[in-house]
């Protein structure tokens, strides 16, 4: 069975995290009222974009020239833009930094963002200069900006942007494994792991890890092999990348803890052996952690055809058809697809505690613990609008549904708390479950590290979680890059999407991420936030 971990405080400006299966991260810095390539631009709105009718065929477009590709930092170097070397670089509503002024969102470590004009301005609590920003907001350039991005270390940074799609990096568990801020030799390699134990195992650490060793794989036809890139380029042999803050002459920084997970973007041989490098620049042996396989699992969109009512199909294995014979229903030939949706017609009859649901093929479906029935909604609650985004997500059924108004826009399944439904006056942490209720996004990482350490993490992290969405901190919406067991309890208390529903749900919903942000939090500037309902 799977054990929790409760949400805990973490990093800096509040890290928050939750996991029985998940981590845990960062505590938004503002709270409101209800009411690709890093620089490519935001990601466009699921429900916003239209097709070519069927009697105007989309027009012919020629074949492009071939361009020459530039290097990720080429983009930087035009026009007057400020950059984030470090953690994470905040982003106020006014040229002003005090204790009772709150963020309003981030650049992340090794992005940059345009600057309104070269010149600062005037403004208070920075021990530098301040900058507006493109489309609004104020940066301090303090100890983790550059304004210049022409240094080995900015360049290194740059290359291990987040990629474009719904997983911005592979990822990987840790058995427990070193993390070296440069190549070692082969002989420090040997010194820095003499008591690490042998490599090339896998094992499973317990109980409380087995949630987190889900996707984990050990077949040697799925293991880490090298790019066919070769060396990155800011690599001289041994030494240490200029300009990085850590001490070349110690190369071992840190190490990853047992059953945490990371990400990694290249995967290269030097020194006899393979080494994945992470978006942070710290290498890892590869025969130290173990990777993880991704899930292909994803919700669907909904039309006039493809609607409400409809059934998930919760188990891999599918689900019996059934036929009506009189009063009784009886096995029918074929089966449903396992982890997909089955429409309904909204004919049903009860039998006992079971209810028997019609299908579109004329078939019938059984809804019981295999099964979720997704109801249309009858009218709008809690002062939602006509033409307002919202989300509506049942923690015995496991299912989550996008609206617009009453119109069903798009549905899935995801992983609510171990500890079921909440029972009033319990504490959600202490006992594992998603509360009820309806509550307004609050903050919006597009990545970002989780993990349920105070301070900054060292026993127990994932890093780079992608697609996380903070609805009541430090209940949060994230992808689970651990697991995939949607529709079932696997969480400590926050709501866990596989990374295309987790890609969907943000682009979908309020305030937007702004062209080159990393983090977004809800009002002021931003803008109003999407509500989302959680019911039994």
């Amino acid at each position: 069975m799977l054990t929790r971990l409760a949400c805990f405080r973490a990093a800096p400006f509040l890290l928050l995290a939750c996991s029985s299966t998940e981590p845990l991260s960062i505590k938004p810095p503002t709270l409101v009222e209800a009411g690709d390539i890093w620089s490519a631009k935001p990601a466009a709105d699921p429900v916003a974009e239209t097709a070519p009718t069927a009697d105007q065929p989309p027009p012919v477009q020629p074949e492009p020239e071939p361009v020459a590709e530039e290097p990720p930092w080429a983009f930087d170097q035009k026009g007057d833009r400020i950059g984030s070397i470090s953690f994470r670089t905040w982003i106020w509503s006014e040229p002003m930094r005090s204790r009772d002024h709150l963020a309003i969102g981030s650049l992340r470590v090794g992005t940059s963002v345009k600057l309104k004009s070269k010149d600062p301005v005037p403004g208070q609590g920075c021990n530098n200069k301040w900058y507006a920003i493109e489309p609004h907001g104020f940066i301090c350039s303090d100890v983790t900006t550059t304004l210049k991005f022409d240094s080995p270390y900015w360049k290194a940074l740059a290359m291990l942007r987040p990629g474009k799609g719904a997983y911005p990096y592979q990822y990987a568990f840790s058995m427990g494994a070193p993390m070296y801020s440069r190549i070692p030799t082969r002989a420090e390699q040997a010194s820095a792991e003499r008591d690490m134990g042998k490599t090339n195992r896998f094992y499973s650490l317990g109980k409380w890890s087995e949630g987190h060793e889900r996707l984990v794989t050990t077949k040697e036809e799925e293991g880490f092999k090298a790019d066919g890139k070769g060396i990155p380029e800011f690599y001289d042999g041994t030494k240490g990348i200029e300009g990085s803050p850590w001490n070349p002459v110690m190369p071992k920084v840190k190490v990853i803890p047992a059953g945490s997970g990371f990400a990694y973007a290249r995967a290269f041989e030097a020194e006899g052996r393979l080494w994945l490098l992470t978006p942070d620049l710290f290498l890892v042996p590869a025969d130290r952690v173990w990777p993880y396989k991704t899930s292909d699992f994803k919700g669907v969109e909904l039309d006039d055809e493809h609607t409400l009512p409809l059934a998930w199909v919760k188990p891999v294995a599918g689900k019996e058809k059934l036929r009506k014979e009189g009063e009784r229903y009886a096995a029918a030939e074929g089966r449903f697809d396992g982890r997909k949706p089955v429409y309904l017609t909204g004919s049903n009859q009860r039998i006992g505690k079971i209810v028997y649901w019609e299908t579109k093929d004329g078939a019938f479906i059984a809804d019981d613990d295999d099964v979720s029935v997704v109801l249309p909604q009858k009218e709008l609650k809690f002062k939602i609008k006509e033409d307002e985004r919202w989300l509506q997500a049942s923690i015995l059924g496991g299912t989550m549904t996008a609206f617009i108004g009453l119109k069903p826009i798009y549905t899935t399944m995801w992983s609510p708390g171990l500890g079921g439904v909440p029972v009033k006056g319990n504490n959600p942490k202490k006992f594992a479950t998603t509360e009820l209720g309806i509550f307004p996004i609050q903050w919006k990482d597009k990545v970002e590290l989780m993990s349920p350490d105070p301070g900054a993490p060292t026993v127990f992290w994932f890093a780079d979680v992608p697609w996380i969405q903070y609805v009541h901190p430090p209940m949060a919406m994230h992808v689970s890059y651990w697991h995939e067991d949607f529709g079932y309890p696997m969480s400590a208390e926050c709501l866990n999407t596989s990374a295309a529903d987790g890609q969907w749900l943000f682009n979908f919903t309020l305030p937007k991420l702004p062209e080159d942000w990393g983090s977004v939090g809800a009002g002021r500037q931003n803008g109003p936030s999407t509500k989302i309902h959680i019911i039994p």
